[in-house]
C-alpha cells in the first residue's frame, strides 16, 4: 500500500535524522533535531489533556522552534490551526475565543498579550523557546480545561490555513491533512518528482506558500533556509553561500531585486524562478529575465485547494517561449479550469473573460466557482484579469481596480500601486489609488499620474484621489493591504 504524505514525512524525519534540516540566522538543525521538538510539543500537548482530535493553535513565526512544531504536530496527525501573531489585541482576543482549541502554542515573546484570553478559554499554554530549550508549559496554563471543538475531519487530522489578509482579518481556511500532498506537488520540483538540492524560504509559515514549502522540504528532507523577514540583503547572503538553482518569489521580491540591482552573479546558480502568489506584470517579468537570464515560471494557486492549480512548467517555455506573455499557464495535472458568465453560468466563447471555475478532484468532486476573472485562449493558456469581488461601482459603472493598477504600473516613475474603493453618497463609491515610487524614479505628481492614466482610461476609471507614499502598506506575505490602504484614505478625509 502507498505510503500517505504523512508516512512520508514521518520516514524522512527517522531516516535523514542526520542530514541538514532547516537553517535559521545560519544555523543549521538537523531533521534528527526538527523530529525531538516536535515530538516535545507533541507530548506537551499530551500532558497538558488536549484531546488528540482537538484542534491546536500556533500563533505562528518564521522560526525555527515554529517551523519544528508544525513539523512535529503533522507527524502525529494533530490538527493545527495557524494564528497571524501581528493581529491587533482586540482581533487576537476575538480570534482566539472562537477557534475551540484545546492549546495554543506561541513564541515566549508573545503570550503577555493574549494569556488571560487563552486563559478564561480553558485552553492550555505552550510557549515555544530555542530548540535547544525546548516548549515548555505556560505557568497557570499546564491544563487544558475547556470545551475544545473537535478540528474538522479530525478523524484524519486538519489543518487551518490563513488567507493573505489583503482585505482584513485573515481567514482559517480548512483542510484534511491528506491534500497536503497537493502542497508537496506545488512545491519547486514536486510535479516532476526531483526535488532540489536546498529551497530559501521567503513565504509566512502560516500562509499556502510557507506550507507547501514546508511540508515538500520534510517529505522530501529538502534543506530548507528559513528567514523570519524577507530582506534583499538576506537573501544574498543565502543565496551567495547555497547556490539554490531554484528559487521561489512573490511579485514584490522580484521588483525589490530588480530596485536594489542585486548582481547578476549572484543570481548565477538560479536555473529558475518560481511563483503565483499575486499577479506578475508581464514588463517586470520581462527585465527580471533580460537582467539575470532566468525564466520565470509563473502560476496561480489558491488556499482552497491547497497550492498551485495553474502553472508554467519548463517544457511549456521551451515550446512557447513568450508567445503567452502575461500567462498563469496551464493547469496542473488532475486539474481543469474553465471560464463561465458570472450571471448565468454558462461557459464563455474562447479569448472572452469570465469567472474562472475549478475541478479538482483530490479536493471536492464538484466545479468550484471562483472570484478570478479569466480568459482562456485557444492552446488553454490561463491569463488572470482580476478580481470580480474587489470591482467598485462608480456611478453604475464598472471599475476593476487591477485594470487602473496595470496602467499606473506601466508609468516610468511607479513602482507599484494599489487602487480600492471609498463610499461616495452620488455614485455609490469611487476609485482611489495609493503609489509608491521608485528610488531613482523622476520627481512625478498625482496631477501627472492622473494624465498618465486619462491617456489610457475610460473618465469613470481615473481615480478620483491618487496619494503618493513612501511605500504601500503590505501583509506579511507582501501582498498590497488593501484594508490598510483604504485607510490612508478614510484617515486623510476625517
Amino acid at each position: 500500500m502507498e505510503r500517505d504524505v504523512i508516512d512520508q514525512l514521518r520516514a524522512t524525519l527517522r531516516d535523514r535524522a542526520n542530514e541538514r534540516g532547516i537553517e535559521y540566522a545560519s544555523q543549521w538543525a538537523s531533521w534528527g533535531e526538527i523530529a525531538r521538538y516536535g515530538d516535545a510539543v507533541a507530548a506537551a500537548l499530551d500532558a497538558a489533556g488536549c484531546p488528540p482530535e482537538a484542534r491546536v493553535g500556533i500563533v505562528i513565526r518564521n522560526r525555527i522552534a515554529h517551523a519544528a512544531a508544525v513539523v512535529g504536530l503533522l507527524a502525529h496527525r494533530r490538527s493545527i490551526s495557524f494564528i497571524y501573531p501581528f493581529l491587533p489585541r482586540a482581533a487576537m482576543a476575538e480570534h482566539l475565543t472562537g477557534l475551540g482549541a484545546g492549546a495554543i502554542l506561541a513564541d515566549t515573546e508573545d503570550w503577555p498579550a493574549f494569556e488571560e484570553t487563552v486563559a478564561a478559554q480553558g485552553m492550555a499554554g505552550i510557549a515555544l523557546g530555542s530548540l535547544l530549550a525546548g516548549p515548555r508549559p505556560v505557568p497557570g496554563l499546564e491544563r487544558s480545561t475547556g470545551a475544545s471543538s473537535p478540528a474538522e475531519s479530525s478523524d484524519q487530522g486538519t489543518i487551518e490555513v490563513l488567507s493573505s489578509g489583503t482585505t482584513g482579518t485573515p481567514k482559517r481556511i480548512a483542510m484534511p491533512l491528506r491534500l497536503l500532498e497537493r502542497a508537496v506537488l506545488s512545491a519547486p520540483g514536486g510535479e516532476a518528482g526531483a526535488a532540489p538540492e536546498v529551497q530559501i524560504n521567503i513565504w509566512p509559515l502560516g500562509g499556502v506558500g510557507g506550507v507547501c514549502l514546508l511540508t515538500a522540504a520534510a517529505v522530501h528532507g529538502t534543506p530548507l533556509v528559513l528567514m523570519e523577514r524577507f530582506t534583499v540583503d538576506a537573501l544574498v547572503d543565502a543565496l551567495r553561500r547555497h547556490r539554490p538553482s531554484t528559487l521561489g518569489l512573490n511579485p514584490t521580491a522580484i521588483a525589490m531585486i530588480m530596485d536594489a540591482a542585486v548582481a547578476p552573479e549572484d543570481m548565477a546558480s538560479v536555473r529558475s524562478v518560481s511563483g503565483g502568489s499575486a499577479y506578475l506584470d508581464p514588463d517586470l517579468q520581462d527585465r527580471f529575465e533580460e537582467r539575470y537570464g532566468i525564466p520565470i515560471l509563473w502560476g496561480l494557486g489558491a488556499t482552497e485547494f491547497c497550492g498551485t492549480i495553474v502553472r508554467w512548467t519548463p517544457q511549456m517555455r521551451a515550446e512557447f517561449g513568450t508567445s503567452k506573455r502575461g500567462s498563469a499557464g496551464l493547469p496542473m495535472p488532475g486539474v481543469s479550469v474553465r471560464a463561465v458568465d458570472p450571471e448565468t453560468g454558462d461557459p464563455v466563447p474562447t479569448g472572452s473573460e469570465g469567472l474562472m471555475e475549478v475541478h479538482c478532484p483530490a479536493v471536492r468532486p464538484d466545479w468550484v466557482r471562483t472570484t478570478d476573472l479569466v480568459m482562456l485562449d485557444e492552446d488553454g493558456f490561463l491569463f488572470h484579469r482580476g478580481r470580480n469581488d474587489g470591482a467598485i461601482v462608480r456611478g453604475g459603472f464598472k471599475i476593476l481596480p487591477e485594470r487602473v493598477v496595470d496602467v499606473l504600473r506601466q508609468h516610468p516613475a511607479v513602482a507599484d500601486a494599489s487602487v480600492v474603493g471609498l463610499a461616495d453618497a452620488r455614485l455609490g463609491a469611487v476609485p482611489v489609488a495609493a503609489v509608491e515610487l521608485r528610488a531613482q524614479a523622476q520627481p512625478v505628481d498625482a496631477a501627472a499620474l492622473t494624465a498618465w492614466l486619462r491617456e489610457t482610461l475610460p473618465p469613470t476609471h481615473v481615480p478620483a484621489q491618487i496619494r503618493i507614499v513612501d511605500a504601500l502598506p503590505r501583509t506579511p506575505s507582501l501582498k498590497v493591504s488593501l484594508q490598510h490602504v483604504k485607510a490612508l484614505f478614510e484617515t486623510q478625509d476625517a
